[in-house]
Formats: structure tokens, sequence, C-alpha cells
């Protein structure tokens, strides 16, 4: 049996994750995902939806498609972690293809993963950056 202060407990101590893809059926697949894990998610349609929950709310990862129809998961990590920089190294971008090396720099703080996604890949990515903070990339 499990008491109402133990569900709040649970709660509280819930990843909260954005999940930022302008391709319903990808956003919807990751975010149901998450929950199943016990995340509490919230969804963004595009990368200014995406920046306003950030600035609103507290995320302890971020998982963001590369490419989306306005200005991309690159930007989104761009305004993010100026504006917020405690989400460095917490950004997971997806994207068809691997980022190019001309994208070096700080963009290598964070992790990419192939699509198609492997949902077990991402979850452990999600524990990796959650659990040690700013780790290197796998």
């Amino acid at each position: 049996m499990v008491f109402r202060s133990q569900l709040s407990a649970v709660n509280r101590s819930a990843l909260s994750i954005l999940v930022v893809a302008d391709d319903p059926d990808l956003r919807e697949t990751l975010a149901r995902h998450l929950r199943n894990r016990g995340c509490r998610v919230a969804t963004a349609a595009d990368c200014l939806e995406g920046l306003k929950a950030i600035l609103l709310s507290r995320f302890d990862a971020v998982v963001s498609s590369v490419v989306m129809l306005s200005d991309g998961g690159l930007w989104l990590w761009r305004e993010a972690t100026t504006l917020r920089p405690e989400l460095l190294g917490r950004f997971i971008l997806c994207g068809a293809s691997p980022l190019p090396d001309s994208f070096g720099g700080p963009v290598r703080s964070e992790r990419f993963l192939s699509q198609p996604l492997d949902l077990s890949i991402l979850w452990a990515e999600i524990r990796a950056v959650t659990e040690l903070g700013q780790v290197e990339p796998s």
C-alpha cells in the first residue's frame, strides 16, 4: 500500500524533462516513454515554445531535435545555456546524422543521439546527465 505522503515524495524526486520536437509523433512517443519511466515531462512543438518553457520552469534535462522548421535545436541550446548556464551538459540532441565537426566547441559538452532513437539508450543518457551532472558525452 502506498500512502499519499509517499506519493508526493516520489513525485518531488521525479526527473523533470523537457522534450522539444516539431514532429508530433516523435514528441509524444518520447514524452510517453519518459512518463512511463516516472519522469515529469513537458513538451514543446518548436524552439520558441521550448525556450519559453525553460525560462518559466526548471528541468533536469532537455531532449531536443537538432533540425526543426523554426530555428533548430542548436539555436535552442545556445539560447537556453546562455540564459540558464546550469543546463550546460544537460541537453540531449537528436538528429538523423551526427553533428558536423564545425559545431565543435561548447556543443561538445552535450550528448547526441542518432535517429531512429533507441529509447533505452535515450534513458541511459538522461540518467547519466542527471545523476552525474556535467559529464563527458559518450
